[in-house]
């Protein structure tokens, strides 16, 4: 009875917390109705309706468009500076551009709109794990065309034509990054 009660307590908690528990590879679509990828994490089919990168403005002021995308895969991945996975995820992240940044970028979103300290935790965010990758806190122009992440980290892959072929929930595992490495060297 004990232990019922306390699986009924933590399910519950889990479906609260923003913050991604154990979904690690799980398949996430937005509430606009995203094309999502299926829970193996290959890509997903893109069609014509598929979402679009948004222009957007990097934590240092520049204006990212998407044209400057153009031509390489780009991984866009939702944080929070309170989430324990995301804190886990940055450096990976990190690293995948740091060493595919010719064929790929990766941009990170503060989804802590709203919160008057938001730019200060996500300038410590950039100094805490050296990001020399774009950080934006435009999280809402990116949740009008991604929608609403089922939680954090969540992590989206465009191809370098700009589509979606790849969206996940959860803190992503050594192999995924891989993954997206060895797709965005192949011609």
């Amino acid at each position: 009875m004990m232990r019922t009660a306390l699986a009924g307590l933590a399910a519950g908690l889990l479906a609260v917390v923003p913050c991604a528990a154990s979904a690690a590879g799980a398949a996430v679509a937005g509430s606009s109705g995203a094309a999502s990828a299926p829970s193996t994490g290959h890509a997903a089919a893109a069609s014509s309706s598929a979402p679009r990168l948004p222009g957007f403005r990097a934590l240092d002021g520049k204006a990212i468009s998407p044209a400057r995308l153009a031509g390489k895969t780009t991984v866009v991945a939702f944080f929070s500076s309170t989430c324990p996975f995301c804190m886990n995820e940055a450096p990976k992240l990190q690293k995948l551009y740091s060493d595919n940044r010719q064929v790929l970028s990766v941009v990170s979103v503060n989804i802590e709109a709203g919160d008057p300290a938001q730019a200060a935790k996500a300038a410590a965010w950039v100094r805490k794990y050296g990001l020399t990758h774009p950080v934006t806190l435009d999280y809402r122009a990116f949740e009008a065309v991604l929608g609403t992440p089922k939680g954090i980290p969540a992590l989206y892959v465009f191809d370098r034509d700009g589509r979606l072929v790849r969206s996940e929930i959860g803190e992503m595992l050594d192999e995924d990054f891989d993954d997206i490495a060895r797709d965005a060297r192949k011609p």
